[in-house]
């Protein structure tokens, strides 16, 4: 066996010591127990998108080999491939813990038998930078758990590790590094005419610089290869994946971004190309009686917004994008939005404006707020605009004890940043009435 990894079997013994650390829970309700620490519980892929993205996996028609992950942690997105796609699977995981954990949650997920595909899978304590090393533990392995077949590697998913600031940090403080990890496996990957299926999770809040870097990166290493770049979100206000998929993996687009639910997509929006995303200047917040759609970021941060919104449009309905932050984009427009869009999974909220404040709430304006949205029938209030993130829960619960008892619509306070005389931008925060 290589003197650089050590191969863990996927079976019992990884679940018996792995019981013997942590009790096995599930992330969220419905989901299977799996075995993890808190650090690795706030980074592991959802279960949910493991298996929806596997799913998509499956229609890709991938080449003969097994499924490589080297960059590995919980194991829960290897294991939901090699569920999807009846393939066996590598991880390889530095942090040792995490691959004792990784090998015991497999054993968990996977179907049970003796068959050799089944006790072919492995995890490896080591570098997943050091292909040779890897392969050459995983062979020995498998030979002396009496697999004698040495697989090739039909696709690679890496999620790998990044410094907490993900905005500032070089592509090469990941872990493992991006260039060096597909430099390694690129050679020991089975691949056909669409070239090699990758499936690279990367930072959701990467700089279109460091896209960019990523894009020369498989340019360089996979040219005139097929990729998809994909936004996802969970509605939550903000992207929860950002990935890039290549080569079988990949679709007719160039650009997805995916509007995820709770165990199911909701909505995709996908093109060949990007727009030029254009928030209009004004020199006034929205007026009383105008309404407001609070957007999902991914389809902005996706540039897909122009596709998306196309399909809503109408003689009536012709809004502007009046907001500079990507966090909360927002739509204005003097009509009402068509049914489509009120019902559409991008769309986060739909009201119409009531109220004005020129100062954010806080906790000692908030009774004011609350009177304010009180007086235009509001029964509850909910802040979807920059405040103190420490904060935020404070003030929310204020404006709730505020709002006790009262019958009304629900409502909501956006900021909406309004261009100045001098070529700078205030902000104006505006109550909207739900109703």
């Amino acid at each position: 066996m290589s003197d650089s990894h050590r191969a863990l079997e996927c079976d019992g013994r990884a679940q018996s010591w792995a019981t013997r650390k942590t009790a096995a829970k599930s992330q969220r309700k419905g989901e299977p127990e799996v075995h993890m620490t808190d650090l690795m519980r706030r980074l592991s892929t959802p279960w949910s998108i493991a298996t929806e993205r596997a799913a998509r996996i499956v229609d890709a028609n991938l080449p003969p080999g097994l499924i490589l992950d080297p960059a590995v942690g919980s194991g829960i997105h290897l294991a939901s491939i090699c569920l999807a796609t009846n393939r066996v699977g590598l991880g390889i995981e530095l942090d040792e813990e995490a691959a004792r954990f990784s090998a015991a949650n497999m054993n968990r997920l996977l179907l049970k038998g003796k068959d050799p595909g089944r006790i072919a899978h492995r995890i490896l304590i080591g570098d997943g930078v050091d292909a040779s090393g890897a392969l050459s533990c995983l062979h020995t392995s498998l030979k002396s758990g009496g697999v004698a077949a040495t697989p090739p590697i039909a696709m690679l998913h890496v999620d790998p590790a990044r410094p907490l600031d993900a905005q500032n940090h070089t592509l090469d403080e990941m872990a493992p590094p991006l260039r060096p990890l597909l430099e390694a496996w690129l050679p020991h990957m089975e691949t056909d005419d669409r070239g090699p299926a990758l499936l690279l999770d990367l930072s959701p809040r990467l700089s279109k610089k460091q896209r960019a870097e990523v894009d020369n990166i498989l340019d360089e290493l996979t040219p005139d290869v097929n990729r998809t770049w994909e936004w996802l979100s969970q509605g939550g206000g903000r992207i929860d994946r950002l990935s890039v998929w290549v080569g079988p993996l990949a679709s007719e687009d160039n650009f997805r971004s995916i509007r995820m639910g709770p165990s199911s997509v909701e909505s995709m929006v996908s093109s060949t190309e990007q727009s030029l995303f254009i928030s209009e200047k004004k020199t006034m917040p929205p007026s009383f009686d105008d309404w407001i759609v609070v957007v999902d970021p991914s389809i902005v941060e996706s540039r897909l917004h122009v596709d998306w919104l196309s399909t809503h449009l109408n003689d009536t309905y012709n809004p502007i994008w009046q907001r500079a932050n990507l966090r909360r984009p927002v739509l204005v427009s003097k009509s009402p939005p068509p049914s489509t869009l009120i019902s559409d999974p991008f769309v986060v909220a739909v009201g119409r404006v009531v109220a004005h404040r020129l100062s954010a709430p806080n906790m000692e304006n908030a009774p004011t707020v609350a009177r304010a949205a009180e007086r235009a029938g509001i029964g509850h209030l909910v802040l979807r605009c920059e405040v103190d993130p420490e904060l935020h829960p404070k003030i929310q619960k204020r404006l709730n004890k505020a709002l006790k008892g009262v019958e009304g619509s629900r409502g909501f306070v956006i900021d909406i940043p309004v261009s100045s005389r001098d070529g700078g931008w205030h902000v104006n925060f505006v109550t909207c009435s739900e109703n």
